[in-house]
């Protein structure tokens, strides 16, 4: 389902968690490609030589305000288009019942039900025509991140095993020595919080089977809040090689 290609996680500047999402197979054959899309915990970069491997065209950060001031990445000095999605999970989490055996699952699911038109907007930033090579990234490049990342892969026929592994990978880089660099007021999960910090497959399987149930499908999830079908074929088109 996944690679161990030293090509996944990329040790770009200080980040953790910067991986590339390619060589996942999509339905009818294809594979997603490599250099074509990241994911990524946020990072303060100083020298456009840290990323200039990459040819970003796009950068997609999902933080607020609050978050951007506390850790202000730079990256708009050295990409052509860096878009401010904010995709606030705090009101969503803290609205969750206590004592939920998998509140990340959800966060997930109250993300894909209550977010709808903002998801689909980021995954319509994706899809426009010279928007890739792109960087999607949230505080830590797990729960806000994982999702975008989800609905995309799903969207374009990555299989739900396949999506769920590729989320749970943040678990091998999000370390105690991550959550112990980062102020709290950047965004990334309390520390304290064994349960927010993790990333099992399972959360990500939980939304995974709401889009199917509720929406038929990623596709048809983003297709419902406005995203083009053309687009979507686009974005598969130049996703694969």
């Amino acid at each position: 389902m996944t690679t161990s290609a030293p090509l996944r996680r990329l040790p770009v500047g200080s980040t953790y968690n910067l991986r590339d999402i390619g060589d996942y197979q999509v339905a009818g054959g294809a594979r997603t490609g490599w250099g074509r899309l990241f994911r990524s915990d946020a990072a303060r970069f100083t020298e456009g030589a840290e990323i200039a491997g990459l040819g970003l065209q796009t950068v997609i950060d999902l933080r607020d305000d609050a978050e951007i001031a506390v850790l202000p990445t730079g990256l708009d000095a050295f990409v052509p288009k860096v878009l401010h999605r904010p995709l606030d999970p705090r009101s969503l989490l803290s609205a969750l019942p206590d004592g939920s055996p998998d509140p990340l699952g959800e966060l997930y699911v109250a993300l894909v039900r209550q977010r709808g038109a903002e998801l689909a907007a980021i995954v319509a930033d994706l899809a426009r025509p010279g928007a890739l090579p792109a960087l999607v990234h949230c505080a830590a490049g797990k729960d806000r991140t994982g999702v975008v990342i989800a609905l995309v892969l799903s969207a374009i026929g990555v299989s739900d095993d396949v999506v769920a592994a590729d989320y749970a990978l943040t678990a091998d880089y999000l370390t105690a020595d991550f959550f112990a660099a980062v102020p709290v007021e950047s965004g990334a999960a309390d520390p304290t919080d064994e349960v927010l910090r993790g990333a099992r497959p399972e959360s990500m399987t939980a939304m995974l089977r709401v889009l199917t149930a509720e929406y038929g499908g990623a596709r048809a999830y983003l297709t419902g809040h406005g995203v083009p079908d053309e687009a979507i074929d686009q974005l598969r088109i130049t996703l694969t090689r």
